[in-house]
This record gives C-alpha cells, structure tokens and sequence, in this order.
C-alpha cells in the first residue's frame, strides 16, 4: 500500500466581542491575547469585561491543498486544483472590506481625488469588447454590489464597471488596489473623523 503526503488547510472563521476604547486596541487585543490551540479550545487571556463573548463554528473549513505520493518508487502524479471557490471568497472579502470601509465613512460612493501620482489602472471592456486601459476615479457600493468608476485613458470618457461580471470590478489585484486607494483617500484630513 503507498503513503501520500496529503497538504490540507483547516480555516475556522467567527467574531470576538472586544470592549475597547478604539478599533486598533479591539485589534491588538485579538491579535495578542485571543487564539486557538489545535486539540484545544478558542480562548484569551483577557478579563470578562475586555472580551465579553466570541462565535465559532466548531468544524472547520477543510481545504486538500495538494496530494505527494511518498516513499523510495514513489510516482510523480500532478493533483488538479481548483482554486476557483477561494478566489471567489476573497474576491468577496475585498469587496466586503472596500464596504466596511465607506459605511465606517458613513458613504456609499467615494471618489479618488489625491491619486494623480499613483492611480490604480483597470482594464474595461466597451460594448464591441474592445479593452481599454482605465484610472480608476472612485467607487460606489450597495448593500449587494460594487461598481468601479474610470476614466479612459485616452478618450477621458467616464465608463463603471460593475462587479461580480466586469473585470474592473472583479480582478483580485485590482480590488485590493482599490482598497488601498479608498484607504488613503479616506485618510486625508478632509474625510478624518474628529
């Protein structure tokens, strides 16, 4: 019988109810005093009233990564992967970031004003398929979808792309570009809470 190397991720995902003077200290709480031991439990080491509750499911999230036979006639077989439902979720989680984002902003659009020295660039497609290099000029969310403002580079025409079907507004590295600029523009002085 042979032996496989079976490379497997587990990803459980839930919520800490901090009690914090800001987001940051909520943050740095969790990411230093809360955790999970495997063959143990979700714990912290704070007090009652810092981290009052949390919520995990309590099986995991089970991802085969890859598959290696082992041992001295081991055979080289190639595991097809199918990495399509993680791109998906953090296609998701991009998006569901840039909304936290504005909604934290009390927005639903956002346009990039400061981003003339480094724009973030998509490629849009017209109504004949051509494709179209595009800065990206803001963004707009609803409670379902998110919709990517350009200008054309060459025409200065203003086109959106709307998101899960354009590639303007579903591209992985071009969200999180996208988020980083919402990000920094949101960081000025004019849009900083006070």
């Amino acid at each position: 019988m042979a032996r496989y190397k079976v490379r497997v991720r587990y990803a459980f995902e839930g919520t800490y109810t901090v009690a914090a003077g800001s987001c940051e200290e909520a943050k740095r709480v969790v990411e230093e005093d809360c955790g999970l031991v495997l063959g143990g439990n979700i714990h912290t080491t704070c007090n009652e009233e810092e981290v009052t509750d949390w919520n995990f499911g309590i099986h995991p999230e089970s991802l085969i990564l890859s598959i290696k036979e082992t041992g001295r006639k081991a055979r080289v077989k190639y595991t097809a992967m199918d990495f399509s439902d993680r791109i998906e979720e953090l296609r998701n989680d991009i998006i569901e970031a840039i909304r936290q984002l504005l909604q934290a902003y009390s927005l639903t659009e956002l346009a990039f004003t400061d981003r003339e020295d480094d724009p973030v660039w998509i490629v849009w497609f017209g109504k004949n398929g051509d494709p179209y290099e595009c800065r990206v000029t803001g963004v707009r969310i609803t409670a379902s979808s998110l919709t990517v403002i350009a200008e054309e580079k060459e025409s200065g025409d203003e086109v959106e792309c709307y998101g899960p079907f354009e590639l303007g507004a579903s591209n992985i590295d071009w969200l999180r570009e996208i988020y980083e600029a919402a990000k920094l523009e949101l960081e000025t002085p004019r849009h900083v809470k006070s």
